[in-house]
Formats: C-alpha cells, structure tokens, sequence
C-alpha cells in the first residue's frame, strides 16, 4: 500500500479547520474551535492517505462546535 504523507502538516490542517470553523461559528469559544479542531485532526492524523484529513476533521469540528453552541441555550 502507497502512503501519501508529502504535503501533510498537522499544525497548518489544524490551524484551516480552526479558520473555517470560527469563521462559519463566530459566535463560539475560540477556545472550544481549537480543541474540536485538534480533536478531529489528531483523530485521522495516522491515516495512511491525507488526502481528504482536512475535510473529514473540518466536517467533524464543526459537528461538535455546532453541537456544543445548541447545548449552551
């Protein structure tokens, strides 16, 4: 099996999926954006393809940042 590590940064796919995230939720803890986007990230960070981590922990975070704003009302 190839695996497709060039081009991966851990801490710049973090550092995006924390942008977007705020960005789409800016009414929420920068804090909270950063855990939920380091959360997601390390999950796939050991997968073999990197290709689509981003997306995949983007969705994610903000699933749970959204998740956590509904909790807060």
């Amino acid at each position: 099996m190839t695996t497709r590590n060039e081009g991966f940064d851990k801490d710049e796919t973090i550092a995006g999926v924390e942008e977007r995230v705020q960005a789409r939720f800016p009414e929420a803890e920068p804090g909270v954006v950063h855990e939920e986007a380091v959360v997601a990230v390390d999950k796939y960070a050991d997968a073999p393809v990197k290709d689509f981590v981003d997306i995949i922990a983007e969705r994610e975070a903000r699933a749970a940042v959204e998740e956590s704003l509904s909790g807060d009302s």
